[in-house]
């Protein structure tokens, strides 16, 4: 049996993948661009959400009624709840385009060995075709 360590780190690649397949279905992704569009998006997305956060900061260190610090708290845990989600996607579209990047160089690598093999084995099979006309 696995170690605890260990199943929970598989658990969470699980949870990643899981992500990926969920956010590839739900978008419609083809393409490494259709990815970057989307992470752009959430990211304009979470620009404003952050800054509206950082507002909300500062009214809440100069506010001194203690009603308001409470209420100006929960939306500051309402909006980062918010930014969090959207942290996530972005970090999901990261992990899609990193994989279809890499996929595409062991990809390229592959054509290329492939390539390599034939011309030598066309070479070897020249070779094989001249030593046996000499005999």
């Amino acid at each position: 049996m696995k170690s605890t360590h260990e199943y929970y780190k598989e658990l969470d690649k699980f949870h990643k993948t899981n992500d990926e397949i969920k956010m590839i279905a739900s978008f419609d992704l083809h393409s490494i661009k259709d990815t970057q569009k989307l992470k752009t998006q959430f990211l304009e997305e979470v620009i404003p959400l952050k800054d509206e956060r950082e507002k909300l900061w500062r009214k809440f260190n100069k506010t001194t009624n203690e009603n308001q610090k409470s209420f100006i708290k929960d939306k500051i845990a309402t909006i980062t709840d918010d930014i969090n989600k959207i942290n996530k996607k972005i970090r999901t579209c990261r992990r899609i385009i990193n994989k279809a990047e890499k996929g595409e160089k062991e990809n390229w690598i592959i054509q290329k060995r492939l390539e390599d093999n034939k011309m030598r084995n066309e070479k070897e099979n020249t070779k094989n075709k001249c030593k046996n006309r000499i005999r």
